[in-house]
């Protein structure tokens, strides 16, 4: 498809249809209608990856402050003031209620559309497009980009632009085509972090884990500690799942975020669950005296296959341990294909978050998974995506 630019009209290229590339997309016909928008994606349909999200569900936000949302994200968050506190969960919220898709909230403030449908928030960011008459280059690759002289090569044509947007992504969720070419292109004009997987789950070779007894098992709200060489590096309360080979869920996957290059360093790394985190070891310890395991795993609730568990480790741990302080090594992390978002990309200092646009080449912006920004799971990372995206989108012709 060739396009047919009104010469009198200004070009604002978005490569990328994520969160935020469709967020930028919307901004910027919203803040520029008198310019051509055009959205550019190599997959089929916009927002590959957020269809997945939320087991299909997608926990399109969270139902928490700016601050909060800070907090959250590991990775350079402070870089994000600006943004939020232009577009944020409340203004997400009201994007999508106004457009006929409520979000409900649920556990750790998470946002769900009503629907329980990704579909659904994927048709309303589709149906913006279309609204704002935004043009969609779908099933089209990026293969070369100029920035001296403002054009671009696509399989289909050569583009030109008054200000392009990047928003195509990290190295996460690689089979939505999250390749980092465009990464690997724009890194022979500004610093790029070495990439690394985030918010992903965690490897043990402990023969408990490898026997597969726990094997989906979750548990619900229990403190996790990690130490990287014997110091405590952090420390959550969240849900996690024993998997065949270690661990997953919220909790795992914030804890995975501060591994990134700890096992290139041959560092040692542990974690330590803590089942009953509201009660201390006395409180425990006067409980065990007084009842069997099984009847105070069943008094709390927790799962009855524990109790297998510690008859293989009872040798070597006492019931508190166990319930209190149960530690496993830690011997790796799984790789980008399992990884929520990406460590690492474009570095923050290359780029002025009033406006999102490289220091160097100010007719070009950046957004989304491709800045060395990241967040925990929990709806916090399509967040800072969209509000980026729409930061993006508002700046570009400033």
């Amino acid at each position: 498809m060739r396009i047919c630019y009104d010469e009198g009209m200004k070009n604002i290229v978005i490569c990328g249809a994520g969160p935020a590339g469709c967020m930028a997309a919307i901004s910027a016909k919203t803040h520029y209608p008198l310019s051509n928008v055009i959205l550019i994606d190599q997959n089929e349909h916009i927002l590959k990856k957020l269809r997945l999200s939320g087991g299909g569900r997608c926990n399109v936000s969270a139902n928490v402050s700016v601050q909060t949302i800070i907090e959250q994200t590991p990775r350079n968050g402070r870089f994000l003031y600006a943004s939020l506190n232009e577009f944020n969960s409340t203004q997400i919220q009201d994007f999508f209620k106004s457009r006929g898709c409520p979000l409900v909230e649920e556990d750790h403030q998470r946002l769900f559309p009503k629907s329980h449908k990704a579909i659904d928030i994927a048709q309303v960011i589709q149906n913006e497009l279309n609204a704002l008459n935004v043009v969609m280059l779908m099933n089209t690759y990026v293969h070369q980009i100029d920035l001296q002289n403002n054009t671009m090569i696509t399989s289909n044509e050569t583009l030109s632009f008054d200000h392009l947007i990047l928003a195509s992504g990290g190295l996460s969720y690689p089979q939505t085509g999250s390749d980092g070419y465009l990464l690997s292109e724009i890194s022979k004009h500004v610093f790029v972090e070495k990439c690394y997987p985030a918010e992903t789950p965690l490897v043990s070779n402990d023969a408990i884990i490898q026997s597969k007894l726990l094997q989906g098992v979750s548990l619900k709200d229990v403190s996790l500690t990690l130490l990287i060489d014997g110091k405590k590096k952090k420390q959550v309360k969240h849900d996690m799942l024993f998997t065949h080979f270690g661990f997953s869920g919220p909790g795992v996957l914030q804890l995975s975020s501060v591994c990134r290059d700890c096992f290139e360093k041959k560092q040692s790394i542990s974690m330590i669950i803590d089942c009953l985190p509201y009660l201390n070891h006395q409180e425990v310890e006067s409980l065990i005296k007084e009842q069997t395991l099984s009847k105070v795993l069943s008094m709390h609730q927790l799962p009855k296959r524990l109790n297998e568990a510690y008859d293989v480790l009872k040798e070597n741990i006492t019931p508190t341990q166990f319930l209190k302080s149960w530690t496993f090594n830690i011997h790796d992390m799984r790789g980008f294909n399992q990884a929520f978002v990406t460590s690492g990309g474009i570095s923050v200092k290359a780029i002025d978050p009033a406006t999102m646009r490289l220091k160097t080449y100010p007719n070009v912006s950046v957004c989304g998974e491709m800045i060395d920004v990241h967040s925990h799971t929990g709806g916090y990372n399509i967040t800072i995506a969209m509000s980026m995206g729409y930061h993006a989108g508002k700046h570009c012709l400033d």
